[in-house]
């Protein structure tokens, strides 16, 4: 009997965990609304921002929840967000990004978004994780053993600019500045989930050196690239021929395959034990570039607004839960202490910023046009929010860490609260003061200086023009895409 009503206990506090954040996103979406309709004009606007007014909802409700000692609620929100966010929020997040991008400029700045994403993360990860340790060298501060500092290095060096990628829809942006953003905020979750996975297996086996623990994230992406490859050639394979046999409405099966596709790409990889984030994104991205042109017009429609629906919702759900985290968990403030803090948070300032100024060197060496100046180096560096990914990573190194554990979710919080409401109140101004509001021809290319390098990107466009689009994409739609991009030149 006693086990029963334990079990029904926690069926009654999971539920009155789920009403509370229905209700909350209920509340969120109406004050939201009322913000929106604000004139332009108005001062305030360029201060404040949806990810802020949602965070401030949360924080409320931490507070009502503590004064109402509503812990079983809190504790199953605490015990559950980190694996809901990874399996159930992030990856429908993370592909509607990816299959709704524009992809022509993605593959145009293919290279220089990685250099961002992949290498310029890497070296955030190391530097985070010396200065950490360094400090903790000193006396002066709470100490971290070098493979803990690489484990809390790992999930704090990924930047998750939510909050600018909405800024950037609603201003006229530097394409490409925006382009290298966007497709940095999608990639690095994927980037950061594995580099932590890597960083936790260094824990448990600090004999295997960094150079294997290096060597295994990038086979481990590579091959989670190539699922999500194959999975997003075989959807648009499918749609090719459905709509190339069948003259009557396929639209509910256009919309079965690019729901249950995405998924069996994120399931095959995690079955694998490779990554399921960066095997949907990629998923994604070459579903974009091959599915999506197969798709009836009202296919197009109706997926688009369900996947940007529950994104929404779900960007939604993790800054209310960073809110109610703030407030409502036992945080180990004293633990953690000031100097920690002040030395983590300058780590990750100056990790961030050899990050961009190291790629963006890199970058402009092989670019003739469109080379990445100073302002737009400034923006980059200024994007770099932490977010949902660092606080659902650090609520699962609770579990795993406990003392430390508990004071890399206090950083964290702490970190993602400065960013949402410091960094994101300056965004859109600081576009104006960067002078990066003038649109820049989204036609140019991006052009390299070595020849051997030109003509490698040209033969990889003709291969993939030649022998995948015309075996994944409809003659038909095909011959459209090829008389707009005339159209444009």
């Amino acid at each position: 009997m006693g086990t029963e009503e334990q079990d029904d206990k926690k069926t009654a506090s999971i539920s009155d965990a789920i009403l509370l954040m229905m209700a909350l996103l209920v509340l969120n979406q109406i004050i939201v609304d009322l913000f929106n309709r604000i004139q332009k004009e108005n001062p305030i606007k360029k201060f404040i921002n949806s990810p802020m007014i949602t965070t401030s909802i949360g924080i409320i409700a931490g507070i009502v929840m503590n004064e109402i000692e509503a812990d079983n609620a809190m504790n199953q929100i605490r015990k559950g967000f980190s694996q809901l966010f990874l399996i159930v929020l992030l990856p429908p997040i993370l592909f509607e990004s990816a299959v709704n991008m524009e992809t022509q400029p993605f593959f145009q700045h293919f290279g220089t978004i990685h250099l961002y994403a992949i290498f310029g993360t890497l070296i955030a990860i190391f530097i985070t994780t010396g200065i950490i340790y360094l400090g903790g060298l000193t006396g002066f501060v709470t100490a971290f053993p070098l493979n803990l500092a690489f484990v809390y290095g790992s999930l704090i060096s990924a930047t998750d600019p939510v909050s600018v990628i909405g800024a950037l829809k609603s201003m006229e942006i530097e394409k490409m500045l925006s382009i290298l953003i966007f497709g940095e905020s999608i990639l690095n979750d994927a980037v950061s989930l594995t580099s932590y996975e890597a960083a936790l297996d260094f824990y448990n086996d600090s004999e295997q050196g960094v150079g294997w623990v290096i060597l295994g994230f990038f086979l481990e992406f590579i091959l989670s690239i190539i699922i999500g490859f194959l999975i997003g050639c075989l959807s648009a394979y499918i749609l090719k021929k459905k709509n190339e046999d069948s003259q009557d409405s396929i639209e509910e099966l256009e919309n079965i395959i690019m729901f249950i596709i995405p998924w069996v790409s994120y399931l095959i990889a995690e079955a694998l034990e490779f990554s399921g984030i960066v095997s949907i994104i990629f998923c994604g991205i070459f579903m974009a570039r091959y599915a999506v042109p197969n798709l009836s017009k009202s296919g197009r429609k109706s997926i688009s607004k369900i996947y940007h629906s529950l994104s929404l919702i779900f960007e939604n759900l993790t800054f209310l839960f960073i809110g109610i985290g703030l407030i409502g968990f036992d945080l180990y403030w004293n633990q953690m202490g000031a100097g920690l803090f002040l030395i983590t948070f300058f780590a990750i300032l100056i990790a961030r910023l050899t990050n961009i100024a190291s790629m963006s060197f890199v970058a402009n060496w092989f670019r003739q046009k469109n080379k990445i100046n100073k302002n737009q180096q400034v923006f980059l560096w200024f994007s770099g929010f932490r977010g949902a990914m660092a606080y659902a990573l650090s609520l699962e190194s609770c579990q795993k860490f406990e003392y430390y554990g508990n004071i890399m979710l206090t950083m964290t919080i702490l970190i993602a609260i400065i960013n949402i409401y410091f960094q994101g109140a300056f965004i859109i101004p600081l576009i104006d003061i960067l002078n990066l509001k003038l649109p820049q021809d989204a036609n140019e290319e991006e052009k390299v200086q070595i020849g051997y390098l030109a003509r490698c990107k040209y033969a990889i466009g003709q291969f993939d023009e030649k022998f995948i689009q015309s075996k994944l994409i409809r003659k038909e739609i095909k011959d459209e895409i090829e008389l707009k991009e005339i159209e444009k030149q």
